[in-house]
């Protein structure tokens, strides 16, 4: 497959199982399964106590107070990939993937991309072929356990900590796995995965990993979304380049490079509706690749334009609109990204979505500052203030205003003595 033709985390086309590998594969996850469950029993049963534990020890008169709510773009972030981790790591899973990886996924994107690329790609790909059960094994429970810590722990330090083991796991993944993303290929495009998926969900662990007071202001979601705003320019920039095959649908009776990418992609094993969906979009960018690329590179400047106006106003609708660009992409060009028996991911349309819509929560719904006791002032402070009061008084120099709330102790009457009547 040329380099034209890679769409990241889903080459699995080619039939490259092994029964032995497979059979092997299958077995120890069985059984690794059957430990698991019985982790989770063992912690299900143990769970009651620890949580009545904890209300015990924080019902007590130096309770801390309740910690306010998580931040909304936080959340999004945490819970959205935490879903996705859970899903590369079923994935994972497949029976195919302990033989298949290297040879279907690993090795075809390498394989455009420069020499030192690829002697780094061949060096994983040849420690997984040595160990593919052991590898294959540890990659489902390393995804499957970041996306259950990101779910579970909702705050603190092992929320942090969560966030850092997807950072380093991404960033593995898109360095052995994705070939640095496909970023030295040819035929780069943001619209079949470029930068690669997994360097998205770095980027989300990274910023999950962040103190949570640096959710607590725009900055951060603004800067989020401004970082997105530049790269999708840059995109924009690429997808126009003059020459790299993207303005012709077809090109002297060969298909141009996205059409060769789509059309690729529709013949993966998949649901038969799905496929006819992902061949009309090919044969639709065949005869309209012009309009097509058009529209892709004004879509993505513009939407880079506005992400890095600042401008809530703007961004909310670009943020959704990008949404839907994301979603339609996601279903045309990138067929979902997890079929064929070797898909990893549902490639980086999820991903990318998720980061722009937490980006504008993040600037746009910035959470309450602590709001100030209500009540009566503890004595403390009320003799403070009345002093202060006192104290200002006495300084006023003489014929000076006096403020209201000094006016009106003023004019209040006193006690009114007594006047008998005069008599009748």
């Amino acid at each position: 497959m040329s380099g034209g033709d890679v769409v990241l985390g889903m080459n699995s086309v080619a039939d490259a199982s092994d029964t032995t590998v497979t059979a092997a594969f299958t077995a120890a996850l069985r059984h690794q399964v059957l430990v698991a469950l019985l982790l989770l029993a063992v912690l299900g049963l143990a769970w009651p106590g620890v949580q009545a534990w904890r209300r015990a020890r924080g019902a007590g008169p130096g309770a801390p107070a309740p910690a306010p709510a998580e931040p909304a773009g936080r959340r999004v972030l945490r819970i959205g990939f935490g879903l996705l981790w859970l899903f590369d790591g079923l994935l994972q899973a497949q029976p195919q993937m302990a033989a298949g990886l290297p040879g279907r996924v690993i090795e075809p994107v390498a394989a455009s991309s420069p020499d030192w690329v690829q002697q780094v790609v061949n060096w994983a790909a040849a420690m997984w072929t040595h160990h593919p059960v052991p590898a294959a094994a540890a990659a489902v429970w390393a995804e499957v356990g970041i996306g259950a810590w990101l779910l579970v722990a909702d705050r603190g330090i092992w929320s942090r900590l969560a966030g850092l083991a997807g950072l380093g796991w991404g960033l593995a993944v898109w360095v052995f796995g994705e070939s640095f993303g496909g970023l030295f290929t040819s035929g780069l495009t943001w619209l079949t995965g470029a930068p690669g998926a997994a360097l998205s969900y770095a980027v989300a662990g990274a910023l999950i990993a962040l103190p949570e007071r640096a959710w607590r202001t725009a900055r951060l979601g603004g800067l989020t979304l401004r970082g997105l705003g530049l790269f999708l320019t840059g995109m924009a920039v690429l997808q126009a380049w003059p020459g790299r095959g993207f303005w012709h649908g077809t090109y002297h009776g060969r298909p141009g490079t996205l059409t060769g990418a789509v059309q690729a992609m529709s013949q993966v094993p998949q649901p038969r509706f799905l496929s006819s969906w992902v061949a009309d979009f090919a044969s639709f960018t065949a005869g309209h690749g012009l309009a097509v690329n058009l529209f892709a590179v004004a879509a993505l400047a513009v939407t880079g334009a506005v992400f890095t106006s600042g401008r809530p106003g703007l961004i909310r609708p670009a943020v959704a609109a990008f949404t839907v660009l994301c979603l339609a992409d996601w279903v045309l060009i990138q067929d979902l990204g997890f079929f064929g028996g070797v898909g990893t991911d549902p490639n980086s349309m999820i991903p990318f979505a998720l980061l722009a819509v937490a980006g504008y929560l993040a600037m746009a719904r910035v959470p309450p500052a602590a709001a100030a006791p209500e009540g009566p002032l503890p004595a403390a402070t009320a003799a403070g203030s009345g002093r202060r009061s006192r104290t200002a008084r006495a300084q006023r120099p003489k014929g000076a205003a006096v403020p209201c709330r000094d006016q009106g102790a003023a004019r209040q009457p006193g006690p009114v003595p007594a006047r008998a009547r005069p008599g009748r």
